[in-house]
């Protein structure tokens, strides 16, 4: 009577592990497999860790199915393509020594390539320093050459642009060795050494 006792809770503990970790599988399913089913599964896999359970053979009149989810690949549409920045090359920057005037001279050697599929509008070169705006010389317009005018799709110009800059310009600028140049749409980082 012990013994069928017995016999009966092991059935049940034995009964109730199956279904804990087939309700850990199902649960697993559905939710992708995360790891909040796997306390569910390790609990009940602990109870009767001796006992095996047995799988009945199919018969003939038993089949299985296998449903496949469709798989499908979404393809994000691509960002829209922007027309290309014309291309900078700062070829030289140097500043000149402190001139006893206030005015210190600023040169910087650049190639400016129009990559975009239409003309470049010309702008005048401004050098900037921290707030200040420092134009393009008057006399150094020529030396500038064709970066100041229209450049047509694929054209390069090259030229030198000078900037007087004011002495308190000028020394800030010495001390950190840095400005920018604005030029063909964009500002350009420069790294100014002395001459």
């Amino acid at each position: 009577m012990l013994l069928r006792g017995f016999g009966k809770l092991i059935a049940i503990v034995v009964a109730a592990g199956l279904a804990g970790a087939l309700i850990g599988i199902a649960l697993a399913e559905l939710t992708g497999g995360d790891d909040s089913s796997t306390p569910i599964a390790s609990a009940t896999s602990t109870v009767a860790p001796a006992v095996t359970p047995t799988v009945a053979p199919l018969t003939e009149t038993q089949t299985t199915e296998t449903q496949t989810q469709p798989t499908s690949t979404t393809i994000e549409p691509a960002a829209p393509v922007r027309g290309l920045v014309p291309r900078v090359e700062v070829l030289s920057a140097q500043i000149a020594p402190l001139s006893a005037d206030g005015g210190t001279l600023v040169t910087v050697r650049v190639r400016v390539t129009n990559r975009r599929g239409r003309a470049l509008s010309p702008e005048d070169p401004v050098l900037l320093a921290g707030p200040d705006a420092v134009p393009l010389d008057d006399g150094a317009k020529a030396a500038a050459g064709a970066v100041r005018k229209a450049l047509e799709p694929g054209e390069p110009a090259s030229g030198s642009l000078r900037f007087t800059v004011p002495s308190a310009i000028a020394q800030r600028i010495r001390a950190s060795g840095k400005a920018q140049l604005k030029i063909a749409t964009r500002t350009i980082n420069l790294r100014i050494v002395s001459a």
